[in-house]
């Protein structure tokens, strides 16, 4: 079913490469990621060092933290500043992951591909579950395509992401056979990382049906891995390629394609104007997942810490969260 996303009035902002315009008052804020209304313009990709989360639990601030209930089964939150760990509950259980999947996929896609090389959706790649309003021969940016993916959790965008690195841009290569190779790559990515966890059988975390004896239906995740390595993945995604990743930090944003076609998108991630200091977060909800969230926050101007809820429920996930940012910022101050 298609959303219905409301119109926004603001007036278009242009550039030769993205535009892209977020609803309400217009500010460029540093460190205030809390608001919800700024103008955001991608830059290219900015080479960073990957992080590396170190597997010890440097400490665990079990005081602060003791007598929080959470409805997650498995939580997990790191200082990426200082390098500890400062909450862990079942961190290295595999766990389904849902669209926190997409990580993988843009990580993926933006170490292969160039940000600037033209995807064309297929009418095969709408095929896909969901429907996030891109439009057959709609031609997008790979950079832009991939921050809507992530913004709106877009399933559409995930499978056509995954048919052009897949095949290299090449065409002639079947769509199947080039999204088996982009899933492969996904892999490859996740042991180059040492995210051992980690496994994926499609591009959108989405469960698979299958049959079994030619009448039970059975279900298996389209992703797993433990909340540690997806603390880990979604680091190293925000170091490598802030362009992509930080916009899931605001509420809504206007997008145009290369068709010069208008997109109004709404974070799937309902809590962003109530985490001070949000900078990056990737929602993910199936039935076999429940809810999940990973989200990068500043306690102060230059000091992240990122935090992953898995196994939660779809409300549960934004409730569980909230406890986090407000006991780890109640640390820092």
């Amino acid at each position: 079913m298609k959303k219905n996303l409301t119109k926004l009035t603001m007036p278009i902002v242009k550039h030769n490469k993205l535009l892209l315009v977020l609803g309400g008052m217009m500010a460029f804020t540093i460190g205030l990621h809390q608001l919800l209304s700024v103008v955001y313009v991608a830059q290219a990709g900015v080479s960073v060092e990957e992080s590396s989360i170190p597997l010890e639990e440097d400490k665990l601030l079990v005081n602060q933290f003791k007598d929080i209930v959470f409805g997650a089964h498995a939580v997990y939150v790191y200082d990426l500043l200082e390098n500890h760990i400062l909450f862990a509950k079942n961190e290295d259980e595999r766990l389904p992951l849902a669209s926190i999947t997409k990580l993988m996929t843009a990580l993926t896609a933006r170490d292969y591909m160039n940000e600037s090389t033209v995807v064309v959706i297929s009418g095969d790649d709408l095929l896909t579950e969901g429907d996030s309003g891109l439009l057959v021969d709609e031609r997008w940016r790979l950079g832009d395509l991939l921050q809507m993916m992530l913004l709106v959790s877009s399933n559409d965008a995930a499978t056509a992401v995954s048919r052009l690195v897949g095949s290299g841009g090449q065409d002639s290569i079947e769509p199947s056979i080039a999204r088996a190779r982009f899933i492969q790559m996904m892999n490859d990515e996740a042991e180059k990382l040492g995210l051992v966890s980690l496994e994926f059988s499609n591009e959108s975390g989405l469960d698979i049906k299958e049959t079994e004896n030619e009448s039970v239906l059975v279900r298996r995740a389209g992703g797993f891995g433990s909340a540690r390595d997806v603390a880990q993945l979604a680091s190293v995604l925000w170091k490598k390629y802030p362009d992509v990743f930080e916009i899931t930090a605001h509420k809504d944003v206007r997008m145009v394609s290369q068709s010069e076609i208008t997109h109004s998108l709404i974070n799937t991630n309902e809590i962003t104007g109530r985490i001070p200091g949000l900078m990056a977060s990737k929602t993910g909800y199936t039935d076999l997942a429940g809810g999940n969230l990973v989200v990068i926050f500043d306690i102060s101007i230059g000091h992240p810490v990122v935090a992953v809820v898995l196994g939660s429920t779809q409300k549960g996930r934004f409730e569980d969260m909230g406890k986090i940012a407000k006991t780890v910022i109640g640390l820092n101050n």
